[in-house]
């Protein structure tokens, strides 16, 4: 899920004026009196309600029924949440999860990247479109909201990836489908950490991915997605993570297999067949990567889950590491 994402400017003024036209035609539905009753106010009032969000505050369905999501990580939460999209990014299949796949080839496809389809989005009479504030979905959101009311979940600050699922279920009216899904993820983490507490006290773990910069891969924070459930378990880390500034990466030579020399488990991330992703195996090929500890004892841990937008992500990620903590036990 991690990609560059590229700008566009697309031309949109019929929507805008689209838009004009419904406000026209509502206005004309009033009453003869030239307003709403009291009546009526009352009942739109119950209908909508306001939320906050990086682009201000936002008046949407109190019970939104045909949701559109411009990014993967709303994608993902609506789908866990119960809440069956009528539109979705397409970021392709093969970067879909599988729990996710039959659900998400059903749905219409809007956006391709950064490449946002208004006219099908508007086409599909969304009555809410969710995403995350996203550099790209800031640029195209005033195109967005003039379609539907337009929600996107912070991004960029001190959000963990829980914050995604948290948002989304509030924009969807899903908090008894959210604390249920949460349960079950903090209920697994505490039964990992007494499980595992011997394990976890002792073993340290650099968490590194195959980076977009030409020669080099990337070293995760402890703050990272991965490094998060980590923290969470107690776990320890080696130098080359825990060197890392919070919420940033190290962008390093693929030849400084050096780095991780001192981490017991090194964690990557993986394509869904499990082939490791964006270039990591160039960093595997190299003799360096080879004669790490780490590597030699086996002590890889490869995940698709490595950057989650959903609780069931965070669970798969979680299962990646439990899944070795397991491993190195019966060695």
């Amino acid at each position: 899920m991690t990609s560059a994402s590229t700008t566009i400017r697309r031309k949109n003024g019929l929507l805008a004026a689209a838009l004009a036209a419904g406000i026209a035609l509502a206005l004309g539905a009033c009453s003869a009196d030239g307003g709403d009753s009291p009546a009526s106010e009352k009942t739109a009032a119950a209908s909508t309600r306001t939320v906050s969000t990086p682009e201000g505050s936002v008046k949407i369905p109190a019970h939104p029924t045909r949701v559109v999501s411009v990014h993967a990580w709303s994608t993902e939460s609506l789908f866990d949440l119960g809440v069956t999209p009528l539109g979705v990014e397409d970021s392709g299949a093969e970067y879909v999860p599988p729990r996710y796949l039959a659900r998400w080839s059903k749905a219409e496809k809007v956006a391709q990247g950064a490449t946002i389809d208004f006219e099908k989005i508007a086409a599909l009479k969304p009555d809410l479109i969710v995403g995350v504030d996203v550099p790209y979905l800031k640029q195209d959101y005033a195109k967005l909201s003039a379609i539907a009311p337009t929600v996107l979940a912070p991004f960029g600050g001190d959000e963990t990836w829980q914050d995604y699922p948290k948002f989304t279920a509030e924009y969807v009216g899903a908090g008894t489908e959210l604390a249920a899904l949460k349960k079950k993820y903090d209920d697994a983490i505490a039964a990992a950490k007494e499980t595992y507490a011997e394990q976890l006290a002792t073993t340290k773990w650099d968490v590194i991915q195959g980076g977009f910069d030409a020669g080099n891969y990337w070293i995760y924070s402890t703050t990272s997605p991965v490094g998060s459930v980590l923290t969470e378990l107690g776990a320890q880390f080696a130098s080359a993570t825990a060197g890392v500034k919070a919420g940033g990466t190290n962008s390093v030579s693929y030849e400084k297999t050096d780095l991780l020399a001192d981490a017991d488990e090194i964690i990557y991330y993986t394509n869904n067949d499990g082939t490791p992703a964006n270039n990591i195996d160039k960093l595997f090929a190299l003799q360096g990567y080879q004669n790490l500890p780490a590597v030699k004892a086996g002590h890889t841990v490869g995940t698709a889950d490595f950057l989650p937008g959903s609780y069931s992500d965070g669970l798969g990620l979680l299962g990646s590491i439990t899944d070795a903590l397991k491993k190195d036990a019966t060695q």
